[in-house]
């Protein structure tokens, strides 16, 4: 006679077979040329088929990373529970909340010139949605965009760098992020670990043990997404025309920011950077990968899957004329002192003040702020589709 099996070794032996398939989901489909291209004729499909393998051995490219396929390759691809349709409306619907408070800039000769520069990368990437662009008048320096092809650029960001490539570099990272799906795909896999939580739950002492599986995972995926949105990017940048070399310079500029923050902090809390395993802790935890891992991951690409070019478009008139109107337009202003003004109202230096951002609400439950960083608006996103 069997015995009946109990309810911990049955939750036990699901999850095991959950994390199998969440295993599978995770990892992603990397298809060689010869695969996503048309069938050869059968007289040459064997060495067709040898000569690309041999290719790729020599080179380390696949086509995910052959810039020669752009917009026919594997990218973005793999187990996502969101359709195209259902990202963009999802898309559309965060759009909706966060342009209801955030301010813009209205200013057509700006709108419209970085529109034409983010809608000039979209035509030189894998995306397979149409793209919104907008400029936030806002003096933060970043970009960041949403699921389905909403992109939105600070207007402080325009000022800070130094040339159209820099710029193009940093939208095209954005850009990426949207074509390799990354927020659907993270979404997915939240789901996923949602669903292993029930039966780890039943196992006792045991789940205490696997509850920082889940994030750890999850923040993972975050750091590989950004590095794969590095390479993609330096690639959109480059098929458009522009020097990938720049997106290098913006990176290395974050990595000098960086090294003064950490010493500033060493500096303030000198015990914390003593702390056993401090480094790995900090990486583990971490949504982005070290910059100087990103850095170095460009600049490898750049020298062995980027043909050399000898003209890059790096800057043009267009946007140091564009940058030049924003900056006049933030200049301070001198407000001079009337007759009958006592001492104390003596002149002062105002500067156009920015919009407040507004606390709004994405999904319906605690206020967060109007813009964010990639990695956050992922956890934004409803775990089901």
């Amino acid at each position: 006679m069997k015995r009946p099996v109990s309810s911990i070794n049955y939750y036990m032996r699901l999850a095991v077979c959950m994390l199998c398939v969440l295993h599978v989901w995770a990892s992603d489909v990397h298809l060689t040329c010869s695969s996503t291209a048309a069938e050869p004729a059968s007289g040459s499909a064997s060495s067709t088929s040898h000569t690309a393998a041999a290719t790729e051995e020599k080179t380390g490219k696949s086509c995910k990373y052959d810039v020669d396929h752009i917009g026919q390759r594997s990218v973005g691809n793999g187990v996502n529970l969101y359709s195209l349709e259902k990202e963009r409306a999802l898309g559309r619907a965060m759009a909706a909340a966060l342009d209801q408070h955030t301010a813009f800039v209205a200013d057509p000769d700006v709108t419209d010139y970085i529109n034409r520069l983010g809608q000039k990368i979209a035509r030189n990437s894998d995306a397979q949605v149409p793209f919104t662009i907008k400029v936030i008048d806002s003096p933060d320096m970043s970009a960041f965009a949403l699921p389905g092809g909403f992109l939105y650029v600070d207007k402080g960001l325009i000022m800070q760098v130094d040339s159209e490539a820099e710029l193009a570099g940093l939208m095209a990272h954005e850009i990426a992020h949207v074509a390799a799906r990354h927020a659907t795909r993270f979404a997915t896999r939240k789901y996923a670990w949602n669903l292993i939580s029930i039966p780890l739950s039943y196992l006792g002492p045991v789940a205490i043990g696997t509850r920082p599986i889940a994030p750890l995972s999850l923040k993972k995926f975050n750091r590989n997404a950004e590095i794969e949105a590095d390479l993609l990017g330096v690639e959109y940048q480059y098929a458009a025309g522009y020097d990938p070399q720049a997106f290098v310079q913006a990176l290395e500029k974050l990595h000098r920011n960086e090294t003064m923050m950490r010493a500033q902090l060493a500096k303030a809390l000198p015990k914390s950077a003593k702390m056993p395993w401090h480094d790995q802790i900090a990486r583990a935890f971490a949504n982005y990968p070290p910059t100087d891992e990103r850095i170095e991951k460009v600049q490898t690409e750049i020298s062995t899957l980027l043909p050399s070019r000898d003209d890059y478009i790096f800057d043009t008139s267009e946007f140091q004329d564009v940058k030049a109107k924003l900056l006049w337009a933030d200049r301070p202003i001198l407000r001079r002192r009337r007759p009958g003004d006592s001492a104390s109202n003596g002149p002062v230096l105002h500067r156009r003040p920015s919009p407040e951002p507004q606390p709004y609400d994405m999904a319906g439950n605690s206020p967060v702020v109007t813009k964010v960083p990639q990695s956050l608006v992922f956890s934004y996103l409803s775990v089901f589709p």
